[in-house]
């Protein structure tokens, strides 16, 4: 999910001497590398240019933008920036957002606007790594509570959440390897969880296996692509989406290998989990967000919405899952999150992504795909395919959820 930015090179640095375009396209860099979306970048960008006296069209995909601009008394000239994935970064994403607006209200001026982006960029992130992989422990722990684990399964959730969050950590140390954080980290999430399993009975491996990874989850890739196509940016959508289906598919072959290698400490069917006490439910909900915040370095004071977001979207799928079943509940979930955040965006003028980013992933069906992986290993196959399919549904239920969202609900506008 995190990746390490791209070091700055001669390439990279604006191709133009006249201040308001290179401010322009430093802009669009910076927002596209912290994973603004396409119409969202094509907005703001458009807005900035205007208010500035230039002239142009601008058109941005996920990897990249085109912008061709003109100055008064300049000729126009086309730029292309090409742009590499940056991180999960959810207070640089709202701070280069915030430029936005202060330069749309004259609150600061291009030379200003530059060097504050300049200093964004390099600026160091607010939790180290150590920190980070704490959260990472933690977030694992309260996940193994979510999805049914008792006291055991917790404590070696942590436990296992630890050894992804250090894989984590020691891809993005090494350049080139941040593209295989998500089969990494899957194979050391199932592997850790066979052996653990194994060494302590009564755990459960396939409680332990998705809390390990489930921070890995692509969500913000998920949740931009759904903007962008629910604002009819088929294009960017469908190259976005697709690039989050790899990342899936990375964690499966992860979770597979690793399954594999554990082979020795797997005697049987996946065991059932030993529920806790309904009253553990509350902790664990306090405490998630607040992982999620550090996981996806997000600001503490953002704590309070965050909590009240993820409360919300728990409390809608369990009352709709209740009443119209686990597709249709995750699907009104989705819906009631991404308008309350869409209404928390435009009020606050921040990015929507800072509430829902976290909240979002409490009602992703990972339990089910990963059960059904399960099965098909233990070659199961009937029962593996239909919890496959399931999880496939909710995920698309989901998908429609924040669709209908940004339809009714608009997002912020610049």
């Amino acid at each position: 999910m995190s990746a390490v930015l791209p070091e700055p090179s001669e390439s990279s640095a604006p191709a133009s001497s006249i201040p308001e375009v290179a401010f322009v396209l430093e802009l669009g860099r910076a927002l596209q590398t912290f994973g603004v979306s396409a119409p969202t970048l094509e907005k703001a960008l458009g807005r900035v240019s205007a208010r500035l006296g230039l002239e142009g069209a601008l058109y941005a995909t996920p990897t990249g933008f085109l912008a061709s601009l003109r100055k008064e008394g300049h000729h126009s000239k086309t730029y292309l920036q090409r742009i590499e994935a940056g991180e999960s970064n959810l207070e640089k994403l709202a701070d280069a957002e915030g430029t936005v607006d202060l330069v749309l209200e004259g609150r600061m001026n291009v030379d200003q606007a530059r060097e504050y982006l300049a200093w964004l960029m390099v600026k160091p992130r607010r939790y180290g790594p150590g920190r980070v992989v704490a959260a990472y422990g933690l977030a694992s722990a309260g996940m193994a509570r979510i999805f049914g684990g008792g006291w055991r399964d917790m404590a070696l959730g942590a436990m296992l959440g630890f050894l992804v969050g250090i894989a984590v950590q020691v891809t993005q140390t090494r350049r080139g390897w941040e593209r295989l954080t998500p089969l990494l980290g899957g194979m050391v999430s199932a592997l850790g969880g066979a052996l653990l399993a194994g060494l302590v009975p009564g755990s459960s491996q396939s409680v332990l296996v998705l809390s390990g990874l489930i921070v890995l989850v692509p969500g913000l890739g998920l949740l931009v692509s759904m903007q962008e196509l629910g604002t009819g940016n088929l294009v960017s959508g469908t190259a976005r989406l697709a690039g989050t289906g790899l990342v899936f598919l990375l964690l499966a072959f992860g979770v597979g290998l690793g399954q594999r290698l554990g082979g020795a400490w797997l005697s049987g069917p996946p065991m059932e989990p030993l529920a806790l006490p309904g009253w553990t439910l509350a902790p664990v909900l306090a405490l998630l967000p607040l992982s999620f915040l550090v996981v996806f370095q997000g600001r503490m004071r953002d704590y309070g919405w965050t909590l009240g977001a993820s409360l919300l979207a728990w409390a809608l799928a369990t009352l709709g899952t209740r009443f119209l079943g686990p597709e249709a509940g995750a699907g009104v979930a989705a819906w009631g999150l991404g308008a309350a955040c869409n209404l928390y965006a435009r009020r606050a003028r921040r990015p929507s992504a800072v509430l829902l980013l976290p909240a979002l992933l409490l009602l992703l069906p990972g339990s089910m795909g990963f059960r059904g992986l399960t099965m098909l290993l233990h070659q199961q196959t009937l029962q593996g395919l239909q919890a496959g399919f399931q999880a496939l549904v909710v995920t698309m239920a989901l998908m429609l959820g924040l669709l209908v969202a940004n339809a009714t609900v608009p997002r912020r506008s610049f």
